[in-house]
C-alpha cells in the first residue's frame, strides 16, 4: 500500500509549513522579526535604519479578520481529518465530505483531496483512489503534493 504522506518526517514539514502560513496571516506585532539581516559593516557613514510601516488598512474593516479565522478553522480541521485517517481511514472520506461542504471554496481544497487520496488508499480503494489522483492532477497540476499525487497515478491499478 501507497500513501501520500507516507513519513512523520513529512508531516512535520507540512505542520511547519501550515504553521508558518498561518504566523504570516495573523500579521506580525513586532517589526523587529521580519527585519532584515545587517551585512557587513560599512565603511561609509552609517545608512538610516529602516523604516516599518504598516499596509494600508482594507475598505472594509475586520475582513482580513475573518478570513485568517477562516483559514484557520480549515486548517485546524483538516488537522483534526488527518490524526482520524491515522487511526482509521474509514472515517475521513465522511469528515471531508462536510469540509467540502463547510468549506466549499477554502484555500487547503488541495491538501483536503491529497487527504482523500490517502485515506482511499488505506483502505485499499486503489481505483478510487487513482481517479480521485488523476482529478487532483487536472484541478491542482502545479501543487507541491502533484508529484507524489502523479506517482499514485501512475502506480495504482
Amino acid at each position: 500500500m501507497q500513501c501520500i504522506h507516507d513519513s512523520s518526517r513529512e508531516r512535520s514539514i507540512a505542520s511547519a509549513l501550515a504553521a508558518t502560513l498561518l504566523i504570516a496571516l495573523a500579521g506580525c506585532s513586532d517589526p523587529a522579526l521580519g527585519a532584515p539581516v545587517p551585512d557587513a559593516p560599512a565603511t561609509g557613514p552609517a545608512a538610516p535604519a529602516p523604516r516599518w510601516e504598516r499596509a494600508p488598512r482594507e475598505a472594509r474593516p475586520g475582513t482580513a479578520t475573518i478570513e485568517r479565522d477562516a483559514l484557520l478553522r480549515e486548517a485546524g480541521r483538516l488537522a483534526e481529518i488527518r490524526a482520524i485517517l491515522a487511526r482509521s481511514p474509514e472515517a475521513p472520506l465522511s469528515l471531508l465530505d462536510e469540509h467540502r461542504t463547510e468549506f466549499p471554496a477554502g484555500a487547503l481544497a488541495a491538501e483536503r483531496e491529497v487527504i482523500a487520496i490517502d485515506a482511499l488508499l488505506r483502505r485499499g480503494s486503489g481505483g478510487d483512489a487513482r481517479a480521485r489522483a488523476q482529478d487532483f492532477l487536472a484541478r491542482f497540476p502545479s501543487s507541491p503534493h502533484a508529484e507524489r499525487v502523479r506517482r499514485v497515478a501512475r502506480a495504482t491499478p
